[in-house]
């Protein structure tokens, strides 16, 4: 008697945590964010914007790390307006550009963004 009640105390603890595993994922946590490395392709302070929302303002090497970007596809663009001035003319002379880029879970993920002069 006391032998089946071990038994089925040992049998329901196996259940229960193999159960308690399989609900959890065995406490393994699955990364839903990457890590951007962004660099601009001529050196200088950018401002850099994803989806419309300005994040930070690079180096003066034109480089910034993203930690904790979610998943997914998003639009990336600088703006050098640190280079900014007004030539002979009265233009205003300033560096822009953008670039599509998906992002992945748990790896590095580099983003070029390939910058252009401009002037209004």
């Amino acid at each position: 008697m006391k032998r089946t009640v071990l038994i089925k105390g040992i049998l329901l603890l196996v259940v229960v945590s193999l159960l308690a595993m399989g609900f959890t994922g065995c406490g393994s946590i699955i990364s839903t964010t990457g890590t951007v490395y962004i660099t601009v392709s001529v050196p200088g302070y950018y401002d850099i914007w994803v989806d419309g929302t300005y994040q930070a303002t690079t180096y003066s090497n034109g480089k910034l790390t993203l930690t904790g970007v979610p998943t997914g596809s998003y639009y990336f663009e600088a703006y050098g307006y640190d280079y900014g001035y007004y030539d002979y003319f009265g233009d205003w002379n300033y560096y822009y550009g953008s670039i599509s880029k998906t992002i992945y879970a748990g790896i590095s993920n580099y983003v070029t963004i390939l910058v252009s002069h401009y002037y209004e």
